[in-house]
C-alpha cells in the first residue's frame, strides 16, 4: 500500500496545539462545522480555528477485464462544471472502507468486480478536514446491475483505456485532486499481483 492509514508522528521539536475552548458545532447534514480556539505551544496564546467534520471517503480505480478504466461523469456544484472522476462516495457510519469502496462501485455505475485492493490513504486537506480518503483498485469490473443513485446525483458512466488517463490528466479532462492521487497509486502499483 502507498499510502499508511497511521498518521506520521512528530519526530522533529514541535508540540501538540492544546485545545482550549469549543465555540459550537453546525450540523450541514453530509458534514459538519466546528469552531474552536487552541493553545500556541511557541506563544501561549490561543487561536480561533474552523475545522470541517465528516466522514471517510473512498474512492474506486476501476478496470475492466479489457483494462479500461470505468469513469463517471457528472455536474459538481463546487466547480459549476462536469467532472470526469472514478467512482467513489462517503464510508458509511461502521462499514470497512473496502466494502463501501465495492457499493459506491455498483451504485454508481452498475459494475462489479474482484475483492478490492487498498491502493491508498491520504488527508484530502488536514488543514480543515478531519477526515481520510481511501483508494481501492477493482479488477475485472464488469456491467451487472443498474445504477443506484441518490436522488442529488446523475450520473454517466464512461470507459477509457488505461493507457490513455496519464493524457486525460495532463490535458485537464482529469482534474479532481483525489482522482490524481488515486491514479498515480494506480500507476505506481500496477505490476504489482493481486493479493500482493
Amino acid at each position: 500500500m502507498s499510502g499508511s492509514s497511521e498518521r506520521p508522528e512528530n519526530r522533529g521539536g514541535l508540540e501538540r496545539w492544546e485545545r482550549t475552548g469549543d465555540d459550537g458545532v453546525e450540523d450541514f447534514g453530509i458534514f459538519r462545522v466546528r469552531r474552536f480556539r487552541a493553545r500556541s505551544p511557541r506563544t501561549g496564546q490561543d487561536r480561533p480555528f474552523t475545522r470541517v467534520e465528516t466522514g471517510d471517503w473512498v474512492n474506486v480505480v476501476a478496470t475492466t477485464p479489457d483494462d479500461e478504466v470505468v469513469l463517471v461523469r457528472q455536474f459538481r456544484h463546487g466547480v459549476e462544471e462536469f467532472t470526469l472522476e472514478i467512482p467513489g462516495g462517503i464510508v458509511d457510519a461502521g462499514e470497512p472502507p473496502a466494502r463501501a469502496a465495492a457499493r459506491e462501485l455498483r451504485e454508481e455505475t452498475g459494475y462489479a468486480g474482484d475483492e478490492p485492493e487498498l491502493l491508498g490513504v491520504v488527508d484530502p486537506n488536514p488543514a480543515i478536514l478531519d477526515n481520510r480518503c481511501y483508494t481501492y483498485r477493482i479488477r475485472n469490473a464488469r456491467p451487472v446491475t443498474t445504477l443506484s443513485l441518490d436522488p442529488g446525483e446523475d450520473i454517466e458512466v464512461v470507459t477509457m483505456p488505461r493507457a490513455q488517463i496519464r493524457a486525460a490528466v495532463a490535458d485537464g479532462r482529469i482534474r479532481h485532486a483525489l482522482v490524481v492521487v488515486a491514479f498515480w497509486w494506480d500507476e505506481g502499483s500496477r505490476d504489482v499481483p493481486p493479493g500482493r
